[in-house]
């Protein structure tokens, strides 16, 4: 049966610490907490005032950079559904009017509710990342050779934090490993979570995933 709000899960979503867009199976969008409606309003990322009721994924295209953008969100969107990932989550660039063109990550993770029949409905996050680097091409990628005392020459040390991992660029910034990566090599990731992380963190939900 079709999945709608009920007045009980209004309040805890409300009460998330993130921003929340709810979805359903189509993309259609069936509520937006505070928080969203505040982001929103910040970012100017719609003129929607209530985006209840519009095509998710239209709107997002209409903010995104290119098709193969929209592509990955689907994808997303698909290994929720299937019960593939308890929650998945990319980066994508979005052209804002308050703020221009900014690097989001986008969370996705299943709304647990009360009625196991209805259909399944998906939570969304956007949290802001940073501006959009344009970084200069790379002329070639080197291997990277072990470090020998005996050379004259050796290879440059990236330092990287040994807690969190984090490394330390040319401008004496730390950042994580996934943005270093972007920003010397134009590498994108996308992110999940695997079994052994999900059997861990999540054990009540681990025997309902298909792996």
């Amino acid at each position: 049966m079709p999945f709608s709000i009920s007045t009980s899960l209004i309040r805890p979503l409300n009460a998330l610490p993130h921003n929340a867009l709810v979805i359903d199976r189509q993309g259609i969008i069936l509520f937006t907490n505070d928080s969203w409606k505040e982001y929103n309003n910040h970012y100017g990322l719609s003129p929607h005032a209530d985006w209840t009721g519009a095509d998710g994924l239209e709107l997002f295209e209409q903010m995104m950079s290119g098709p193969s953008q929209i592509t990955a969100l689907k994808e997303l969107l698909h290994r929720i559904l299937c019960g593939e990932s308890l929650i998945s989550s990319s980066e994508f660039i979005l052209q804002t009017a308050a703020k221009g063109s900014r690097r989001f990550r986008v969370d996705a993770f299943p709304l647990i509710h009360e009625n196991p029949a209805a259909d399944q409905a998906i939570i969304l996050s956007l949290q802001d990342v940073g501006p959009v680097i344009i970084s200069q091409p790379v002329q070639s990628v080197r291997t990277i050779q072990p470090l020998r005392l005996h050379q004259k020459n050796p290879q440059p040390l990236v330092p990287i934090c040994a807690s969190c991992k984090s490394i330390r660029n040319s401008s004496e910034e730390w950042v994580t490993i996934e943005r270093f990566l972007l920003q010397q090599l134009s590498l994108q990731f996308t992110h999940d979570i695997c079994p052994d992380c999900i059997r861990e963190l999540y054990p009540k939900y681990a025997a309902a995933l298909k792996w």
